[in-house]
């Protein structure tokens, strides 16, 4: 114990003066017992990984001091998700391997994952002083550096990441970080554009850029780009990890056909993207995403009775997500239970008040009820946090016409124009009968007549056969015989 302690403490002076310049000094040295390894019960797992985590627990188990069968069941429990397990099989194997860069890496990577950010910073120095150029490793260090207030260290790493890899736009994405948390928001919103320009479906960077528009009053980008986000929610630059990508080819089992269901869903096959989520549950019944997904698959296909069976599954695995308690609501509307609808919009605005869609939604149920105060209050709250929701923009607008406040009404279903897709009709025919409305018939005319149009080249039969009456008798007022 104490040769091996020595031998990693000579190691680390040598390196502390060139690594301290780098601001990569080693915080702190490997634990002084070996941290016990939990119980486990391969039956907790799905079929198909029972057999792989028994014998990987086992190698384990039997050879405390191995750090490579300790580090490969921490990456065994990662990949699936058991972030906890993980952890303690990496500082096991970090112990018996203190200068093993990639125990060290996954170690802070895990924790965060699991927003420990402050020793992540410590783990992921430790583990940097090895491989100083493994750029995943700086980008989290950076990343946990920024969480825990850490900014003028923070950028430090990040600007001598883009010294040598001026391309990589995650880095520009974290200097603008930075720059919002100093209300440095032009420098902000130079490096978020950057960030957007190397690569044009980041996600995160264009909600960033989008809210630095917005507090410069360029309102006009602002919902650009909070529309793109809106399209690219949760895609991110990609990145060459291969020690990441080594964790992943140890899940074997349900996540794999997750993938594939989400990537059938996208395609609009709903059928075999159900197929392969209900596969996934087979292997994984705790997989919260796949229940989540099911619901709105279930939904499309109007099976609300399964759709129900996975809300529940959900709600019983994890209580405080608020998308859940959303598509909770959305089904009971469904089901016509507004009492139970209007209980989950309001679970899901407790534990998320900046939900947009949930506002809006649970504005529609008071609409209905005819709470129309309470109603504009929800809508314009939606559009406080996504100014491009276009059902809150239209159902606010139609409060106002009721209320007489039809300029207000008029600006708000402009808004919904954009993008034009099949509910741009329905949107152009309302805002032609609120300029009618107004005294406005040369306006009215036009976007009715524009309404008409869509419509015909859409289908929309029903729709098409209200524009038309309206259209005639303002066509018949204008031009009398």
């Amino acid at each position: 114990m104490a040769s091996r302690f020595l031998v990693f403490l000579g190691a680390w002076v040598r390196r502390s003066a060139l690594y301290s310049c780098l601001g990569l000094l080693p915080a702190a040295l490997p634990a002084d017992e070996l941290p016990p390894l939990p119980q486990i019960n391969p039956g907790d797992f799905e079929p198909g990984m029972q057999a792989q985590v028994q014998k990987a627990y086992v190698a384990a188990r039997d050879n405390p001091g191995d750090p490579d069968l300790n580090g490969q069941l921490g990456m065994l429990m990662q990949s699936y998700q058991q972030l906890e397990f993980a952890e303690v099989c990496y500082r096991r194997a970090l112990y018996n391997a203190p200068s093993e860069f990639r125990w060290g890496y996954y170690l802070g990577l895990v924790l965060v994952l699991s927003g420990k950010h402050e020793e992540a910073v410590t783990i992921l120095k430790s583990a940097l002083s090895e491989r100083p150029d493994y750029l995943p490793a700086r980008l989290r260090l950076a990343e946990s550096l920024v969480a825990t207030g850490g900014l003028e260290e923070s950028e430090v790493v990040y600007r001598r990441i883009l010294e040598k890899e001026p391309t990589v736009a995650e880095a520009y994405y974290g200097m603008g970080r930075i720059a919002s948390a100093r209300k440095q928001t032009d420098s902000a919103l130079e490096y978020y554009r950057k960030a957007c320009e190397l690569f044009p479906s980041y996600g995160a960077a264009h909600y960033a850029l989008a809210l630095a528009y917005r507090l410069l009053g360029d309102k006009e980008k602002a919902k650009e780009h909070f529309a793109l986000n809106k399209k690219f929610q949760t895609t991110m630059p990609p990145l060459q990890d291969p020690l990441l990508d080594a964790v992943s080819e140890f899940n074997a089992g349900a996540t794999d056909h997750l993938k594939k269901g989400v990537g059938l869903g996208a395609a609009g096959l709903i059928h075999e993207a159900i197929a392969e989520h209900e596969r996934a549950l087979e292997l994984d019944p705790n997989m919260v995403q796949a229940h989540l997904n099911l619901i709105n698959y279930y939904g499309r296909m109007g099976r609300l009775d399964r759709a129900e069976e996975h809300c529940a599954a959900a709600l019983a695995l994890s209580p405080n997500l608020a998308e859940l308690h959303y598509n909770y609501a959305i089904l009971k509307s469904l089901q016509g239970d507004l009492a139970q609808a209007a209980e989950a919009f309001k679970r899901a605005l407790e534990i998320n008040p900046s939900y947009p869609e949930a506002h809006s939604k649970y504005g529609s149920l008071l609409m209905i009820q005819g709470q129309l105060a309470e109603a504009e209050r929800e809508y314009r709250l939606a559009l406080e946090n996504d100014p491009n929701l276009r059902a809150a923009h239209f159902n606010l607008a139609r409060i106002l016409i009721q209320r007489e406040k039809t300029g207000e009404a008029i600006d708000h279903l402009h808004k919904t124009l954009v993008p034009e897709d099949e509910d741009t009709p329905r949107y152009k025919y309302a805002l032609g009968a609120a300029y009618s409305r107004a005294g406005n018939l040369g306006e009215a005319l036009r976007y009715l007549r524009e309404a008409r149009t869509l419509a015909a080249s859409l289908g929309l039969k029903d729709l098409l056969a209200s524009i038309e009456k309206d259209l005639s008798l303002l066509e018949q007022k204008t031009n009398p015989p």
